[in-house]
């Protein structure tokens, strides 16, 4: 389930403006030299409705603000070819796994594919059919993903996954299920022709707790990415090198 945390403060603010209005009415009568508590005892079914009515829509109101900020700020943070979390939020959640790897000293695995001769597809094919299998490989990640662990488009043909309190031949389980998914899959390009696609990985996983910095995680990914293609793609490769924290 997603986040919806500006529907829930949405909510609650327009309720507080809700009863904040209907507070504010009866100073106005009283400010006018009636007595509002007098007619509150005389007609109380009235004011009840009214309070009751006044709460109600201000918070269905206030609930639809919210639910369209949240699908705003759900859509700054996903691809919109592929529906997986972009970069930014990437980046972004990694810095917070690797701060909380070094508070609790627990493993923090990074994954990088990269879609094998991709651009070979887009020359061959066109770049319809090229978005086709971004897209497709993008659902099948996803549907591999377990809980707790995050996907996400970095590049025109490179994916990444977040596993928190994974070590590094845990990852490569993980990934190696998505590399021969994937392998497994004939993708549909439409007109009823199929075209295979393999991917390759690379896994750098935090031994050293003392972090600073998310860019050593990336480039030592990037490094066993390169080793993966150059024995052969399809493949995944764990870095074998430590990650040196800056």
């Amino acid at each position: 389930m997603g986040r919806r945390t500006q529907r829930n403060r949405r909510i609650v603010q327009f309720i507080l403006m809700a009863l904040g209005g209907d507070i504010l009415l009866l100073g106005i009568e009283a400010a006018a030299g009636l007595n509002p508590f007098t007619d509150m005892a005389q007609r109380p079914i009235l004011y009840v409705y009214v309070l009751l009515g006044t709460v109600v829509a201000f918070g269905v109101f206030g609930a639809m603000v919210g639910s369209r900020e949240d699908q705003l700020e759900q859509m700054a943070l996903r691809d919109s070819l592929t529906g997986l979390y972009n970069g930014r939020y990437l980046q972004m959640r990694l810095r917070e796994e690797l701060a909380a790897a070094k508070r609790y000293h627990t493993p923090v695995s990074f994954v990088l594919f990269d879609i094998d001769h991709f651009k070979q597809v887009n020359d061959v094919h066109g770049h319809p059919v090229g978005d086709l299998i971004l897209q497709r490989v993008g659902q099948l990640i996803q549907s591999e993903l377990r809980k707790g662990e995050i996907a996400a488009r970095i590049d025109c043909e490179e994916f990444a996954l977040l596993l928190p309190h994974t070590i590094a031949q845990d990852a490569a389980k993980g990934a190696e299920r998505i590399r021969e998914t994937i392998h497994q899959a004939a993708l549909d390009v439409g007109s009823g022709n199929k075209l295979a696609v393999t991917v390759s990985a690379g896994i750098a996983c935090t031994t050293d707790h003392d972090v600073h910095s998310a860019d050593p995680v990336y480039r030592i990914a990037d490094l066993a990415l390169y080793q993966a293609k150059e024995q052969g793609r399809n493949r995944v490769v764990i870095a074998q090198q430590k990650i040196l924290w800056q």
